[in-house]
């Protein structure tokens, strides 16, 4: 997946301990089905369908950062709830979406990936306490439990469905929609997407990582998909 971005690495004062990370080193990072306010996904948190824990032991120097100037993502998103369902990266040409689905554009002059540097000496330090563990024992009951490892946060994001231009050979060029009129009704439809956060930085893409109980030890299996927040 090919994002569209302007790479600026973060000031060294909040990487005093270690040389900065190169973007290259940034992982594909699946996209949320809607955004979410900043603080409702931190880094490190444990999730499961029923329920969330933030961390309380990890610090600043438990995670790397990547910061770039702007950012740019075409999406396939459901036309019946706004759902996003795919990213399509930064390209310019898409092929028509199947009924049920269109084109959206997500951009924001500024975006940062978080991560964590070493992610199973993170969960250590996560399920430490014995509060967290007879949580995650309960869940892990219930069903899968994820640990997020990477975050993708946008600051200023503007969300917009997007115009389709035919250009041939079965390619669309994309254009974000100022507006367009709904032939059947006559009336200008809106050219944004309905996203309401409440919040200026959004989390629009996650890496999460399944936690594996097996009696009193934890520790990390292979990434899974963002389904906790479907």
């Amino acid at each position: 997946m090919s994002i569209s971005v302007t790479t600026e690495q973060l000031p060294s004062s909040r990487r005093r301990d270690s040389a900065p990370l190169s973007p290259s080193a940034v992982p594909d990072l699946a996209l949320l089905p809607a955004p979410l306010a900043s603080n409702a996904l931190p880094v490190g948190q444990l999730v499961s369908k029923a329920a969330k824990l933030d961390p309380t032991t990890l610090e600043e120097r438990d995670y790397d950062d990547v910061g770039t100037r702007w950012y740019k993502d075409v999406i396939k998103v459901a036309t019946s709830d706004g759902r996003f369902i795919a990213s399509l990266g930064g390209v310019l040409l898409v092929q028509y979406p199947e009924d049920g689905t269109e084109v959206g554009t997500i951009e924001a002059p500024h975006q940062r990936v978080r991560l964590l540097k070493d992610a199973d000496a993170a969960l250590q330090k996560v399920v430490s306490s014995d509060e967290t563990k007879a949580w995650l024992k309960e869940q892990a009951q219930k069903g899968d439990v994820g640990f997020v490892v990477a975050t993708r946060e946008v600051t200023n994001a503007s969300y917009k469905r997007a115009k389709l231009v035919d250009v041939g050979n079965n390619n669309w060029e994309v254009h974000r929609e100022v507006g367009s009129e709904n032939k059947s009704t006559g009336k200008r439809r809106p050219s944004g997407l309905e996203v309401d956060t409440g919040s200026k930085t959004d989390v629009v893409g996650v890496v999460v990582r399944k936690v594996v109980v097996e009696g009193d030890e934890v520790k990390l299996g292979a990434e899974i998909a963002a389904e906790f927040w479907n």
